[in-house]
């Protein structure tokens, strides 16, 4: 299991163009709720961003832009829990 503790930012404070027009293009829902953590490694990212009330989408996409796992939890705590999971040990935990 990976020791690194997630880096979630919130959109809103990415000052890279680049980097907020590649997450910008992947966020279904919301802006203002997409939040965003990267694997700088892989140059996947892994983002959470809410759907509807009670209901967060969280998604791993790789540097080309392909989704490799995505689902949906309750809260944003679990979906940042679940995504990071994902992005960082390369589980397969899709819903």
């Amino acid at each position: 299991m990976s020791l690194l503790v997630p880096i979630w930012r919130c959109f809103q404070t990415i000052s890279s163009d680049a980097e907020a027009a590649s997450f910008s293009e992947c966020c279904l829902f919301s802006l203002a709720t997409l939040e965003v953590d990267c694997d700088p490694e892989t140059k996947s990212f892994a983002l959470t961003e809410q759907e509807r009330p009670g209901a967060w989408r969280w998604a791993v996409i790789n540097g080309w832009g392909a989704i490799l796992h995505a689902g949906c939890e309750p809260t944003q705590v679990e979906a940042k829990k679940t995504a990071a999971e994902a992005l960082h040990n390369g589980s397969t935990v899709a819903k």
